[in-house]
C-alpha cells in the first residue's frame, strides 16, 4: 500500500528510540554560494585566515580519508584528520559539520555543538545543520534551546515535515503531551495521515486516560486505508486491552465474514472467547488460527508456550500437541514451530524425539545457539558421544567464539580416544573461555588428554592448575591420585588427595576404589582391603572387583581373590590385560 510521509515514518522510529546524527546528508546537499566576509569570533573552531590553494587541495584530500574512516566507525582516526582539515580550511561548513558529527559519535557533545553551530553560521540555509544543533541541545537536556533552533529552521528554510515531528517529540520529553499532539496534528494536516504518528498519538492519549481520542485516531487510519486489515486489528486490540470486549467482537465479526481464513482475526476472536470464559470456542478458534497460512506472530508462540505449562493435565497436553501439529502442517518452513515441538517433547521427557525436532529447526535456521546447546545437552544425557562430537563440531562453524562448544567437542574426542584432536580442540577453547568455572573444566579435561598422550608432565601440570583455584575438585583429585598410583610417583601426595575423596563422598565406589588402590600400591594391604571391600560391596564395576581380588591375594585370601577376579571378568568391563593369567595361574600378576 502506498503511504505518504515515508521519511517521517523512518524519522519517528529513530526518534522514539534515540536521536541520531544525519551523518553525511548535509555534505551531499550543502548549497554552494559566495559569502561576504565578516568578522569572526575568536573560537577554537574558526580560522580568520583565507586558505591557500595548496591548503585547500590538502584539506580536500584529508577530508576524503576522514569521511572514509568515519564510515568505518574509526571515529578517533577520523577526528584527527578532520581537525587538520579545519586548520587548513577553517571556513568550510561541510568540514565543520562532519567534525561535529564525529565529536557526537565520541559523545563529546559540547565540542560537537561548537562545530555544529559554526557550520550553521557559515551556511544558515542548510536544514541539516539546524537539526544537528537541535540534537546536541536535546542530548544536553536543553530542550527549549532545541525547540528554538527547529522553529528557526522552519522559518529560515521553509516547511520541513521532519521538523514538526521532531518538535513534537521534544515536547513529549519535556512532559507536555498536549503540545506534542498539537505539533503532530500540524504535521498531519500538512503532510497527511501516517500510521507511525497515529500510533504515537494513541499512546499519548492512553497515558492521558483519553480512550475515546485514542480510538478516534485509530478510526482515522481505518478510513484512510480501508483495505489494510492491520489497522482494524490494532483497533480490536485497543478495545480488548481496555475491557471493551463486546465492541471488539462487534468490530471483528464482519472482518472474519469477509476474510474467513485470516489467522490474525481468529487469534483475536480466540482471545475474546477466552476473556468470556468460553474455553471450547477458544480452542476451536485457535485451531483455525494455527492452521492459517498467515505467518505466526510472537503472540501465537506465547500461546503454545503456555500449553507447555500444563503437561501434567492430560487434556491440555493433548490440546497443546494438536495445536503444534496443526502449526507444523501449515508452516513446514517455520523453524520456531519445530523448536517449540522439541520443547514440548522435553517437557514429557521424550529426549530423543525432542532432539530430532531441534535438529529440524536448526536445519532451517542454524543460527540459534541456545538450540545447539539443547541438542548437545540431550546428546550428553543420552550418552551418545558420537552425536556430541558431530553436533559440537557443526555448531562451532556457526558460533566459533562460544567456548562451551569446544569443551563439548574436545570432551567427546577424548572419550572416543581421538586424543590429538581432543587436545587441539580443548586448547582452542581455552584461549577464548571467560567463565572461570568452565576454565577449570577445560584444564581438567586437558589433564586427562595429556595423560592419554603420555605427556605426563603436562598432564599433572594441568591438574595442579585446577587445584590451585579449586583445591577440592573431586574429579581432578580422583584422576590425579589414581594416575600417580599407576605410575608409582609421589604416592604420599596421591594418598592425601584420594583420602579427600572419601571424606567428601564416603559411599562413592569410584572414589573408594581410587583410595584403596593408592593404599595397595603403597603396600598398605590391610587398610586397602577394608576400603576395597566396601567398594566391591556397592559396585558392579569390573576394575573395582579386580582390585579387590588383588588385595585379597596380598593378604593371603587366595580362593576369595580368584572368586573376585572371575566376577570382574564376567562384568565385561574394561579390565587389565593380565586378568586371565591371574585366574589361570591363581596368583597376582603386576601389569
Amino acid at each position: 500500500m502506498n503511504r505518504n510521509l515515508l521519511n517521517i515514518r523512518t524519522l519517528l522510529v529513530l526518534l522514539i528510540i534515540s536521536f541520531i546524527a544525519f551523518d553525511n546528508a548535509a555534505i551531499a546537499q550543502k548549497k554552494k554560494k559566495k559569502r561576504k566576509s565578516k568578522k569572526e569570533k575568536d573560537t577554537p573552531v574558526v580560522s580568520i585566515e583565507e586558505p591557500s590553494k595548496k591548503d585547500l587541495r590538502k584539506s580536500e584530500e584529508l577530508f576524503i580519508y576522514a569521511v572514509n574512516d568515519y564510515l568505518l566507525e574509526e571515529y578517533n582516526q577520523a577526528l584527527e584528520l578532520l581537525l587538520k582539515c579545519n586548520e587548513l580550511n577553517g571556513k568550510n561548513d561541510g568540514i565543520k559539520y562532519q567534525t561535529a558529527l564525529c565529536y557526537q559519535k565520541l559523545e563529546n557533545y559540547q565540542r560537537s555543538q561548537q562545530f555544529a553551530k559554526r557550520a550553521l553560521e557559515l551556511d544558515p540555509n542548510n536544514k541539516y545543520y539546524y537539526k544537528l544543533v537541535a540534537q546536541n541541545f536535546e542530548i544536553l537536556g536543553l530542550y527549549k534551546d532545541a525547540l528554538q533552533v527547529l522553529e528557526d529552521q522552519i522559518t529560515k528554510t521553509g516547511d520541513d515535515e521532519e521538523a514538526f515531528f521532531q518538535i513534537a517529540m521534544l515536547y513529549l520529553q519535556m512532559g507536555a503531551p498536549r503540545k506534542a499532539i498539537e505539533y503532530f496534528d500540524i504535521g498531519e494536516e500538512k503532510y497527511g495521515i501516517n500510521d507511525i504518528i497515529v500510533r504515537q498519538k494513541q499512546r499519548i492519549y492512553i497515558r492521558l486516560g483519553d480512550l475515546d481520542s485514542a480510538l478516534s485516531e485509530g478510526e482515522k487510519l481505518i478510513r484512510a486505508y480501508p483495505e489494510d486489515l492491520n489497522f482494524k486489528y490494532s483497533q480490536v486490540r485497543l478495545l480488548l486491552g481496555n475491557n471493551k470486549t463486546d465492541d471488539a467482537r462487534e468490530m471483528l465479526e464482519p472482518i472474519l465474514k469477509d476474510y474467513p481464513n485470516e489467522g490474525e482475526g481468529h487469534f483475536l476472536l480466540a482471545s475474546i472467547y477466552r476473556n468470556q470464559g468460553e474455553s471450547e470456542k477458544y480452542y476451536e478458534e485457535l485451531k483455525i488460527a494455527f492452521g492459517s497460512d498467515d505467518a505466526l506472530s510472537d503472540e501465537s508462540f506465547n500461546i503454545l508456550t503456555g500449553y507447555l505449562q500444563f503437561t501434567y493435565n492430560e487434556k491440555k497436553r493433548k490440546e497443546g500437541e494438536e495445536l503444534i501439529k496443526i502449526a507444523l502442517e501449515a508452516h513446514p518452513n517455520d523453524h520456531r514451530v519445530f523448536a517449540i515441538y522439541g520443547d514440548f517433547q522435553v517437557s514429557i521427557k521424550k529426549y530423543a524425539e525432542a532432539r530430532n525436532y531441534y535438529r529440524r529447526s536448526l536445519d532451517l535456521n542454524p543460527n540459534n545457539f541456545k538450540l545447539w546447546q539443547q541438542v548437545l545437552s540431550i546428546d550428553w544425557e543420552l550418552q551418545e558421544t558420537d552425536s556430541v562430537e558431530v553436533h559440537s563440531d557443526l555448531a562451532i562453524e556457526y558460533f566459533p567464539n562460544q567456548a562451551i562448544l569446544y569443551f563439548y567437542s574436545g570432551s567427546s574426542k577424548l572419550f572416543l580416544e581421538e586424543y590429538e584432536e581432543a587436545e587441539a580442540m580443548l586448547n582452542q577453547g581455552l584461549q577464548i573461555v571467560v567463565d572461570p568455572s568452565l576454565k577449570i573444566q577445560f584444564n581438567a579435561q586437558l589433564g586427562d588428554t595429556y595423560y592419554k598422550l603420555d605427556d605426563f608432565e603436562k598432564s599433572f601440570k594441568k591438574y595442579e592448575e585446577v587445584l590451585e583455584v579449586d583445591p577440592i575438585n573431586l574429579y581432578v583429585l580422583n584422576n590425579y591420585s589414581y594416575y600417580l598410583s599407576l605410575r608409582k610417583e609421589n604416592l604420599e601426595k596421591a594418598e592425601k588427595m584420594s583420602q579427600e575423596l572419601i571424606l567428601a563422598e564416603p559411599e562413592n565406589d569410584t572414589y573408594l576404589d581410587t583410595y584403596g588402590w593408592v593404599l595397595f600400591v603403597r603396600e598398605k594391604y590391610t587398610e586397602a582391603e577394608k576400603i576395597l571391600e566396601k567398594a566391591a560391596g556397592i559396585t558392579k564395576n569390573g576394575t573395582v572387583l579386580e582390585h579387590y581380588g588383588d588385595v585379597l591375594f596380598k593378604v593371603g585370601k587366595v580362593d576369595k581373590a580368584i572368586e573376585y577376579w572371575k566376577k570382574a571378568k564376567e562384568t565385561g568391563d574394561e579390565v587389565t590385560e593380565v586378568l586371565e593369567q591371574k585366574i589361570n595361574q591363581k596368583k597376582y600378576i603386576s601389569q
